[in-house]
């Protein structure tokens, strides 16, 4: 086994947290077992133009990374979404055709194309989350239906094996399919040190060669703020983690700002006053940073659509409603047109924005 993080003590820690919560997990019941954690259909950006997303979040047992001896990543509290034990076959089936069936109208009659997203807050192709068969059946539901134009999974690369993707390219013959990565940062240390990722770059490099010889489209999550890192260093991470990223030419870079979730290690940090959430002022900086400094047009879709912005838990500013929704009016803007100009319109300034320039560098 690879021993991705030299600091033992930080993943003793994890593992730790992730056992209380575990510990603490009621059984959950036969009906909600038949039913996914949640569903939705919001505004989103396509690949090419304006849409609309379908997302679908599957209970499945939960994360093997986090249910291992690793304890998980240091952010992450989806664990808690989990059933922890097995989930048959047939549930998740049913959870997977329940959203279809409750949305299969709104689809049919809206105006725009869809991409539908399927997380399990784990791995879409780690077989002791989903089998073979449950996959084989949501491939033939989606390929049915023709306002689904996009189709995005989630997986670590352990699992990105030749044969399973090939199983969904082949099925999915007529859809544009992206296989999602948390690579979190193209710095190693910083991902195995700081998040505990248990992953590295040469690995996802193998993963994204994979994925292109089978032409299917590669989405890569990127995380805003790991642990240990203050403002200034969070943007020079993502300057340098999507720069990295286009010149591999990956198809979609999405930049997830950290959100304190519950159970989470770093939950921990941020009740001792050790971690703050970052500022909008930072990753709009990062933004227009990373499109000044590329003469050229940017031939990646980025994104990225921010969990509790505006809270303490979340992105924010001060926690002045209007200074958070101003920001997230011109991240929202940018994400669907996916210019930069969007990014540089004039906001009413507030008084938080000192603070912020005198902070940067130490919080």
């Amino acid at each position: 086994m690879k021993n991705y993080n030299e600091n033992i003590s930080l993943t003793s820690r994890i593992t730790q947290i992730r056992q209380k919560i575990i510990n603490k997990k009621k059984k959950v019941s036969n009906l909600r077992l038949d039913m996914p954690v949640s569903y939705w259909i919001k505004e989103d950006r396509l690949l090419s133009k304006r849409g609309k997303e379908f997302m679908i979040i599957l209970r499945t047992k939960g994360c093997s990374w986090a249910l291992g001896d690793s304890g998980g990543c240091s952010m992450c509290g989806y664990i808690g979404d989990s059933n922890i034990n097995y989930v048959e076959s047939n549930n998740i089936i049913n959870q997977f055709d329940y959203a279809m069936d409750k949305k299969r109208d709104e689809i049919a009659a809206a105006e725009e194309d869809f991409v539908l997203k399927i997380f399990n807050s784990g791995s879409f192709f780690d077989d002791e989350e989903i089998t073979e068969e449950v996959r084989t059946h949501i491939y033939e539901e989606i390929e049915m239906n023709n306002r689904i134009k996009e189709v995005v999974v989630e997986s670590r690369v352990e699992y990105l094996e030749e044969d399973k993707l090939k199983a969904m390219r082949n099925t999915l013959k007529d859809k544009y399919i992206e296989i999602a990565i948390g690579l979190e940062t193209v710095d190693d240390y910083f991902r195995n040190n700081y998040i505990n990722k248990g992953l590295l770059f040469d690995d996802f490099l193998k993963a994204v060669e994979l994925c292109k010889k089978l032409n299917l489209g590669i989405r890569v999550y990127l995380l805003f703020k790991p642990p240990f890192l203050n403002e200034q260093a969070a943007i020079d991470d993502c300057i340098n983690s999507v720069n990295k990223l286009i010149d591999l030419k990956v198809d979609t870079i999405s930049i997830n700002p950290i959100n304190i979730q519950k159970g989470s290690y770093l939950e921990y940090l941020w009740y001792q006053n050790r971690y703050r959430p970052p500022w909008f002022y930072s990753l709009i900086k990062a933004l227009k940073k990373i499109f000044i400094n590329k003469k050229d047009e940017i031939p990646v879709r980025i994104i990225s659509d921010p969990s509790g912005a505006g809270t303490k838990r979340g992105i924010h500013n001060c926690l002045k409603r209007e200074c958070n929704e101003n920001m997230l009016s011109l991240l929202r803007s940018f994400v669907l047109t996916q210019k930069i100009e969007e990014l540089v319109k004039e906001v009413p300034e507030c008084e938080c924005y000192l603070q912020y320039k005198l902070k940067k560098f130490y919080l």
